[in-house]
């Protein structure tokens, strides 16, 4: 059982410096999860659970260290146990922390324990390079799990099975998508650009921020809409009245609000909106989301959006787009693919930033609680300088979160307010209608 992995290229992205995917910061980027609860959390228990977690998946307990030929690997420490550090903080705490300094010398898995008075908020901190949304997720639901059987006296297994570290998405899928399937989507890539004038190059937001990122609640910002048990089953609702998913009603919802702050007001623009997709499942069995690596890659929905349109117009666009990308396994063939864009013009289609980014992690359990502890909210964030702005969507449990993050270097947090506080009122319309009125818009 070997106790090292050499860095694949795609994960070499995050942990290099200065490095993208696509137009994606990627160098160095965590990953913070965390939960909210009202009621003390037990820190011998919490302790264990976290060790429990390092225990059972191999890059919780990795170093990357260099060879002597200069290449990276995953270096598995056994010894390992994740750092917990706890101290008093409210919510300007916890934006302190998601600004702060990114140092993975002590290893690339550790928590914060943050406490304002009958609020407790957990925050798991991991490197991006080894895990993205869903299988953090995951693990924060793992967490729980094990932290409530302790809390009630009991033990939940070990898993004793191999413990090398699994293998680098880029690496599993060039297993599945051949070498030629790669070269065709390049040329595909090549051949739409090669149609498209510089008119139809998507609109993105004007640079309005201060240029260097010293706002005073921290560069990277982020704004919550929270819908209710009653709101979440009407959104979802009225998706499948329109024959679309939540993710393309949400997506429709994001790129009207994002078209109020576009120049000109009128007329129809082009806009492209970049989603965050987990390829877990182009792999033959699919892997689960329980595996603690990274498996993000990304598609590109282009629209032209007239001030006109309605989410639920947008949303049919989406939808069509959305089954064409899966069609042609763009998400798994972009990953590959962009490690061929070497030459600079096909290199700068893979950069082009969108005009908004997606990352909709899906609907998930709501979390196990022992006695004494309620679930109060879950947040994350994973954000570098210049990121694209971005909404991270997720439902835990019953509840739908809407998170507008961007980057106050580059945009204003008055612009992307006046976004947030459109797209809710596209989200309240959908989520406070019957499906059957919604339906004759």
């Amino acid at each position: 059982m070997t106790t090292q992995r050499p860095l694949s290229p795609f994960e070499s992205t995050y942990f290099g410096t200065g490095t993208k995917l696509g137009s994606v910061p990627t160098g160095g980027m965590p990953l913070y999860l965390g939960s909210t609860v009202h009621g003390g959390i037990d820190v011998q228990i919490l302790r264990r659970v976290l060790d429990e977690l390092a225990a059972a998946h191999p890059l919780l307990r990795s170093r990357v260290v260099t060879a002597a030929d200069g290449a990276h690997y995953f270096d598995r420490d056994d010894e390992y146990r994740p750092r917990l550090d706890i101290t008093d903080g409210d919510e300007a705490a916890y934006l302190n922390l998601v600004n702060g300094p990114r140092d993975w010398a002590d290893g690339l898995f550790r928590a914060h324990l943050l406490r304002d008075g009958e609020r407790e908020r957990l925050v798991l901190v991991i490197h991006h390079g080894i895990s993205d949304g869903r299988s953090g997720f995951a693990l924060l639901g793992q967490l729980w799990q094990r932290y409530t059987a302790h809390s009630a006296g009991n033990l939940l297994p070990q898993d004793d099975s191999d413990q090398t570290a699994p293998e680098a998405m880029d690496t599993q899928l060039a297993e599945v998508i051949s070498s030629t399937d790669v070269d065709e989507f390049l040329e595909f890539v090549r051949a739409g650009a090669a149609m498209m004038g510089p008119e139809s190059a998507p609109r993105t937001l004007p640079h309005d921020g201060d240029g260097v990122g010293n706002d005073p609640l921290g560069r990277f910002a982020v704004q919550r809409i929270e819908l209710d048990t009653r709101e979440t089953d009407a959104l979802v609702a009225t998706a499948r009245a329109h024959d679309m998913s939540v993710n393309s009603l949400l997506t429709g919802a994001a790129v009207v609000a994002f078209r109020t702050q576009l120049a000109p007001e009128t007329g129809p623009l082009p806009m492209l909106c970049g989603h965050a997709v987990d390829v877990r499942g182009e792999l033959v069995p699919p892997l689960p989301a329980s595996t603690m690596v990274n498996c993000a890659s990304g598609v590109g929905t282009p629209m032209l959006v007239d001030p006109e349109h309605s989410p639920l117009d947008l949303g049919r666009l989406v939808t069509a787009a959305m089954q064409d990308a899966r069609d042609r396994q763009e998400a798994g063939r972009f990953l590959l693919a962009a490690q061929r864009a070497h030459d600079p013009g096909t290199a700068a289609l893979f950069a082009a930033a969108p005009t908004l980014a997606i990352s909709n992690i899906g609907r998930l359990p709501a979390h196990s609680m022992p006695q004494g502890l309620r679930h109060v909210r879950d947040d994350i964030s994973a954000m570098g300088p210049g990121m694209p702005p971005k909404l991270t969507i997720f439902t835990v449990g019953d509840r739908l979160t809407v998170q507008v993050e961007y980057d106050t270097a580059y945009y204003s947090r008055a612009t992307m307010g006046k976004i947030a506080l459109a797209l809710l009122a596209q989200l309240r319309r959908y989520a406070t209608t019957r499906p059957s009125a919604a339906r004759s818009r």
